[in-house]
């Protein structure tokens, strides 16, 4: 599998439970992965999907999640390939990531 051009990455805080869990659900709805608490994902351009980012907005709307905050931030693949953590180490998670394995093992 050839990985994509474009990756998003989504971050948020979200001050009321309910409309995290919503939000959290939406993404996983979308394709997106988490891969963190509050880290999705996704394999394509935010921007371009239209329909997710008009639902994101209705639901961060709502005057219970006043003060929450959503980014969104477009990654190519070599960036991505790029991540390490703290200590220096490549997610093991990252060949699925890309595209290079289809599988993921836990």
């Amino acid at each position: 599998m050839k990985a994509p051009l474009t990756f998003t990455l989504i971050m948020y805080d979200i001050t009321h439970d309910r409309t995290l869990q919503k939000t959290a659900k939406l993404l996983q709805q979308h394709g997106y992965e988490r891969i963190n608490y509050s880290v999705w994902l996704g394999w394509g351009s935010f921007t371009d999907d239209i329909p997710l980012r008009k639902e994101l907005q209705l639901l961060l709307r709502n005057p219970e999640a006043e003060g929450s905050r959503l980014y969104s931030m477009a990654l190519k693949s070599h960036t991505l390939r790029n991540m390490r953590s703290i200590t220096g180490h490549k997610p093991s998670e990252m060949d699925y990531w890309l595209g290079e394995r289809e599988l993921l093992f836990f």
